[in-house]
This record gives C-alpha cells, sequence and structure tokens, in this order.
C-alpha cells in the first residue's frame, strides 16, 4: 500500500496550495509506515493531506540545461526532475546520488532542510523516485551560504556566541526559509560562521537536540530531524568534512533566524525504553512534524542511544 500511495503521491508539487509550505506527504507516509500505521490509516492520511496539495506541473529539460550551473534556480525544479529522472534511469539512483551529492549537499538549507530529509526518506525507503525528487529539489532550491571559517571553540560555544550577536536582531521574512536567507545574509553573520575542528554528526544531534528540549521551538525542530537526515545521506557523501561544515553553517542559519528563541532548564523527564512509549499517537496525528519527530528520534535513539532522543520521546507520547 505504501508503494502505491507514494506513486501517487509524486502527481503533486513540492510545495502545497498555500504559497511557500513544503509538501510533507511522502515524507510523512513513510514515516507512518514505520512507526507501524496501518494500510487503512495510510489511505486516511493521504486523503487529508492531499486535499492540500496542488498537481505537479511537468516541464521539459532544454539542451542548454547544465544542473551545476542552474543550481538554486527554483523555476529548474522541472528540468531537475526531468534530468535525475534519466540519469538514475540509465545509472541507478545510487551513482547518480553519489556523482552529484558532494555538490549539492552544500545547499541543504533548500526549503528550510526539508529537500534534504525527502532525499533521506527516499534513501531509507529505497524509492528510485522520491530519491529523483529530492535531489531535483534540493539542486533547485539550493541554497549559497557564506564559507565558514575554523573555531577552536566547541560547537554549543560558538552556537552561544552567535546567539548573543544576533540577541537584538529579528529577522525579516514570512517563511522560515527566507528568514533563514536574511540571517546569511546579514553582515554580522560572517563574523559567527564557525566551526569546531572535528567537527561531528554525533555533537551536533546532541547539541540539537539539546536546544529542542530547552525551546520546544519548531524552527529547532527541524535542526533536529535535519540531523537525522544528514546521517542517512552522509555515507553517499565523499567528503565528509566539508559536507558536515556546510550543514553546521545551515543549522546555524536556522536557529538564529527564530524571533526571541527562548531556552529554559530541562523538566526532569523520566526516561522509558522504546517498548514503553505510545508510538500509536503519533501514527494516529494528522501532524506531520511530530509524525517526522517521532521517527526520526526513534531512528537516533537507536543509533546513538541517546538519552536526548529519548525524553523527546516521552514528552511526545507518554501522556
Amino acid at each position: 500500500m505504501l508503494e502505491e500511495l507514494l506513486a501517487r503521491a509524486q502527481d503533486y508539487d513540492i510545495d502545497t496550495k498555500v504559497g511557500g509550505f513544503t509538501n510533507h506527504l511522502p515524507m510523512a507516509l513513510i514515516a507512518l509506515d514505520r512507526l507501524g500505521a496501518s494500510d487503512a490509516r495510510l489511505k486516511e492520511y493521504f486523503q487529508m493531506y492531499s486535499e492540500n496539495l496542488k498537481p505537479l506541473e511537468y516541464t521539459s529539460i532544454t539542451e542548454e540545461f547544465n544542473w551545476f550551473e542552474h543550481l538554486g534556480e527554483r523555476d529548474k525544479f522541472g528540468a531537475y526532475l526531468e534530468y535525475y529522472t534519466n540519469k538514475i534511469n540509465l545509472n541507478g539512483w545510487q551513482a547518480v546520488l553519489r556523482s552529484h551529492i558532494d555538490k549539492i549537499i552544500q545547499g541543504c538549507a533548500a526549503s528550510a532542510f526539508h529537500a534534504l530529509i525527502r532525499l533521506s526518506y527516499g534513501i531509507i525507503q529505497e524509492n528510485a523516485k522520491e530519491i529523483t525528487f529530492g535531489l531535483a529539489h534540493l539542486s533547485s532550491h539550493y541554497l549559497r551560504l557564506p564559507e565558514s571559517s575554523k573555531s577552536e571553540n566547541e560547537p554549543s560555544a560558538i552556537l552561544n556566541n552567535a546567539l548573543n550577536t544576533f540577541s537584538d536582531y529579528v529577522a525579516s521574512g514570512d517563511t522560515i526559509t527566507n528568514r533563514m536567507i536574511d540571517i546569511a545574509n546579514h553582515n554580522k553573520f560572517t563574523n559567527i560562521n564557525k566551526f569546531s575542528s572535528g567537527l561531528s554528526l554525533a555533537s551536533l544531534s546532541h547539541l540539537f537536540t539539546q536546544l529542542y528540549l530547552r525551546s520546544s521551538d519548531f524552527t529547532v525542530l527541524h535542526a533536529v530531524t535535519s540531523c537525522h537526515a544528514m546521517r542517512i545521506v552522509l555515507p553517499y557523501i565523499e567528503d565528509k568534512e566539508s559536507a558536515l561544515v556546510g550543514y553546521w553553517s545551515a543549522a546555524l542559519v536556522a536557529i538564529l533566524s527564530v524571533e526571541n528563541l527562548e531556552l529554559r532548564d530541562v523538566c526532569e523527564i523520566q526516561t522509558k525504553s522504546l517498548e514503553q512509549l505510545n508510538v500509536e499517537i503519533a501514527a494516529k496525528s494528522n501532524d506531520d512534524h511530530l509524525i517526522k519527530l517521532v521517527f526520526s528520534c526513534i531512528e537516533e535513539h537507536k543509533n546513538y542511544k541517546s538519552i536526548n532522543h529519548m525524553k523527546i520521546l516521552v514528552s511526545k507520547l507518554v501522556k
């Protein structure tokens, strides 16, 4: 049933009818399936969510199209979709992913990480069409960020300095993506856009989950779920260090885009085992972000044995 619904979902645009909001349907369906949702539930969710979507308008690729030169040109999504479709039909998704991802991962802030997340879900599902959509989305919405410089400080210290620097600034824009662009273009960002030597995805995962536990912020949630996505995509990347540096800069921009980010002390949360969690709460929810957050935290807890991910899960699934 999942593959049938994914095929139908791929007839819709990457954005919803409401401008500036990303279509989460394929990702939510995959997450729901992994959370144990029944076929009937998957169909129910598809019917509910698809009412807010618009049909995908296919465009033909032109002879002068060059995948590298058109990165970040949103109106080229259709061309990228056809380009990657043709490439994957000839060479398979793994070869195409490996030959393109090192470049396009540097624009992973695309659509507030949703392109990256969709790509990762396609890899998890081993669905070539979903991977095609993820690559096309990541390429057409590629978000260039200023180059960062190395620091001897830990990521948490770099983040705290960045938050202090931007404490009096409110990013402009009606979407997360537009606010991220505003931060990236700010003249102060270059000075605080630093990365730690020996940067690791595990350390970022710990930092972002701690930040989410202290804030419950919607934008910070995307740092948590995108960190899971990066772990899925990273094995296909040759220059992992550069990829992590680029991802860290993107996450920094996202966190700084939050207006008045309030960090409170973490409440005492009794940890549980995965078996003690009521995952059905997420499986029955129509909140696509909750569904994906729970799925990501389960997968990340399995990988890192992370207390922070478990605390998030307990806060969402224990009533």
